[in-house]
This record gives structure tokens, C-alpha cells and sequence, in this order.
């Protein structure tokens, strides 16, 4: 079983991806949140930081963009391939309507002539491509119209998240619908959507037993072992993993401040962070509260405190 990181906006920028790498491990696959290409022309910097330079050289970076034309595909591929990755990975998921309404993201979905057009025309197979993609945007049969058209592609993967753009994060993954499209085609499918606990994962695995990917988010989010526990490797104890998110955080703390200056900037970054990173202690909330009052980096050094007195959940 392949286990991904999921990629959010905000939260599992390159600083996130190196340091659970270096302090955690166990994810097999990273994939960068989605690049995009301005009306200039250009990346912003915050998103070349993602990409450049080539540091993850064992391949195991993925970088993501969004496009909605065969110019912008076009640019992505060359610009991925001449820093040297071998893989890249369209969105075709993203549900938010600044972004669907460009006809970018799960947006792109109800137009399958425009999908055909983009790969033939955009693609030239200098790098290995995979698709990250919902339902649909409307309607959930909207992919099958899509998925014909990727059949006759070069597609190394395509992962789904079983809803449609609409829904945004709201009822369930439609995981039923998944297994009939698993059945249905004849390329490698992996699953993302719904999966934030052990329990989570055991059930999918026994309705779709030949699965042999999972791309997971908030679920490694709110727990930095979930994919050892998936793995069934044996978990620390709750001292030995509270060294750990210590070590971790330290790291991520040390490499925005390498970079960033003054109490805004940095507490723009931090304070998202703890949004998750809470999960993993008791008086949760408490924790999470005191870090999002805080109104300076001497008040947040207190809550920072705070949070490491309380005990790990087990």
C-alpha cells in the first residue's frame, strides 16, 4: 500500500514536508500544493520555493499544478522536467470557485473535449503524469465521460477524491461510486477523501481490497503516525512522541524564521499550523486556543509552553 500526503494549501508546504520527513517518515509519496502560473506569466516565489531547487532528488516529491489551457500545460511540463522531476500531477480536484470558475480544477471536469484537447496538444511525455481529480463538478457521472477520454493517454496514475466540486468538504466520500469506477477502468486508481483514522482506513481496505494507493491529509495532520499505524509499524511511547513533536516543531519554527521577519509574518505562518498540530495533545482546544490569542511572538512562546506541559493522546 502506497501512502501519500495529500496536499493543502497552508499547511504542507516544503517546511512541513522536510521536517516530518526528517523527524517522522513514513509517508511514501509527497505531493506539493498546487502551482500556478500568474497572468504575468510567472510563479510567485512562495510557490518556486516548493519546487526549486530539486532538494527531494529520491523522487518522492511530486509537484502539482493548476491549468486550464494547453499553453499553461505546456509551461508546467518543461518548467518540472528542466529542474529534473520525473513526475508531475494535474488538479483536476481543487472545488474552490475562484479557481473552478477559471474552467481550472474539478471546474475542467464537465468539459471532456477540453481534457482531450489539453493532453493531446499540451502533453508531450517528457515527465510522468498524473491526475488528481473528483466526480465531477456538478454531478458525480461527470468523470466517465472523463475517464474515456484518459484512456487512450499515457496516464501513469489518477487518484480520486469521490466527491463533486460542489459538495466542497461537505457529506461523505462516495466510496461505492469509487469501487464501480475501480472496476470499471483499467488504470491504476488511487483514493483520497474521509480517511483520518486507522478505523477509517480499515474500512476502505476491506470494501476496496485491491486498492494499492491512499493519498491522506487532514487525517496525517491530525495524526503524524496515522501512516505507521496503516503500515503496521509500532508506534512510540507518548513521551518518546512528545520529543518528537518537540524536535519537529523546533525545525519548522527555525526554517520560517530563516526566512521570514518581524511577529506578523511569522505568526501568519505558525498559528495555521496549531490547528492541527493541537490534535495531538490533550486539553486540545485549550492548546489551539491559547496559540490562535496570541498576539505576539512573546505571547505565543507562552502558548507554545503551555501546549508542551499537557500529556500526548494515546
Amino acid at each position: 500500500m502506497k501512502i501519500s500526503l495529500a496536499p493543502l494549501q497552508g499547511y504542507t508546504d516544503w517546511v512541513f514536508r522536510q521536517a516530518y520527513e526528517k523527524c517522522i517518515g513514513g509517508v511514501d509519496e509527497f505531493y506539493t500544493p498546487f502551482l500556478v502560473l500568474q497572468n504575468s506569466g510567472e510563479i510567485r516565489t512562495s510557490h518556486k520555493r516548493e519546487v526549486e531547487p530539486f532538494l527531494e532528488r529520491n523522487n518522492r516529491l511530486v509537484p502539482q499544478f493548476l491549468s486550464g489551457s494547453v499553453e499553461e500545460f505546456q509551461f508546467f511540463e518543461t518548467y518540472l522536467s528542466d529542474l529534473g522531476y520525473e513526475k508531475m500531477n494535474w488538479n483536476l480536484g481543487c472545488p474552490f470557485p475562484m479557481v473552478t470558475g477559471k474552467k481550472k480544477g474539478s471546474g475542467l471536469l464537465p468539459y471532456p473535449e477540453k481534457i482531450k484537447d489539453i493532453l493531446e496538444r499540451g502533453y508531450s511525455g517528457k515527465i510522468d503524469l498524473s491526475i488528481k481529480m473528483r466526480l465531477g463538478l456538478e454531478d458525480k457521472s461527470e468523470i466517465l465521460s472523463v475517464l474515456d477520454v484518459m484512456k487512450n493517454f499515457n496516464i501513469d496514475e489518477i487518484i480520486v477524491h469521490p466527491r463533486i466540486g460542489k459538495q466542497m468538504y461537505k457529506g461523505s466520500a462516495d466510496r461505492d461510486y469509487f469501487q464501480q469506477i475501480q472496476e470499471g477502468f483499467n488504470k491504476v486508481i488511487g483514493f483520497n477523501g474521509d480517511i483520518e483514522t486507522l478505523d477509517d482506513f480499515e474500512n476502505l481496505n476491506a470494501q476496496l481490497p485491491n486498492l494499492n494507493h491512499v493519498m491522506i491529509g487532514r487525517g496525517v495532520l491530525k495524526d503524524y503516525w496515522l501512516p505507521a499505524k496503516i503500515k503496521g509499524i509500532e508506534i512510540p511511547s507518548a513521551d518518546i512522541r512528545k520529543k518528537v513533536l518537540r524536535k519537529m516543531y523546533d525545525e519548522i519554527f527555525s526554517t520560517y524564521t530563516s526566512f521570514l521577519s518581524g511577529d506578523t509574518q511569522i505568526l501568519q505562518k505558525m498559528k495555521p499550523f496549531w490547528e492541527y498540530f493541537s490534535s495531538h495533545f490533550e486539553n486540545e482546544r485549550k492548546v489551539y486556543k491559547g496559540i490562535k490569542k496570541s498576539g505576539g511572538l512573546k505571547k505565543y512562546h507562552e502558548a507554545v509552553s503551555f501546549a508542551f506541559q499537557q500529556n500526548v493522546k494515546e
